[in-house]
């Protein structure tokens, strides 16, 4: 009896006849994911180059649903796939408030060890 399922079961699945479980809507790919479009539909990222390595990053799928929340965070998913980070415009809309390392008042001795690094906080 087994024997009789099994292949009834495997001619069914030869001809298409399977149900259709979770079929995910189309995938599409964008370089920049803006989350535009129906909200289910998925939107792939291809890899990035992961800093300080030659080797790509991971692809990053996600639905439009879920990028359109990033932008409107203002956040990216790193080139790892994994982290969130700000994303280039928000970064230069919101400059963090930085000082020089050095407070001090001129003078000759002061100007030699004077350093021109910047706090950011």
């Amino acid at each position: 009896m087994t024997r009789n399922a099994f292949l009834i079961s495997l001619l069914l699945a030869a001809a298409g006849l399977t149900p259709a479980w979770a079929q995910q809507p189309g995938t599409a790919y964008s370089h920049f994911p803006t989350g535009q479009g129906d909200p289910l539909a998925i939107t792939c990222r291809p890899p990035q180059l992961l800093p300080s390595s030659r080797l790509p990053g991971p692809e990053v799928c996600k639905t439009n649903a879920q990028w359109a929340r990033y932008r409107k965070d203002g956040m990216e998913v790193a080139a790892d796939g994994i982290h969130d980070v700000p994303s280039e415009k928000w970064r230069s809309i919101n400059p963090q408030p930085c000082r020089p390392a050095t407070m001090g008042s001129g003078g000759t001795m002061s100007a030699i060890f004077t350093s021109f690094s910047m706090i950011c906080e």
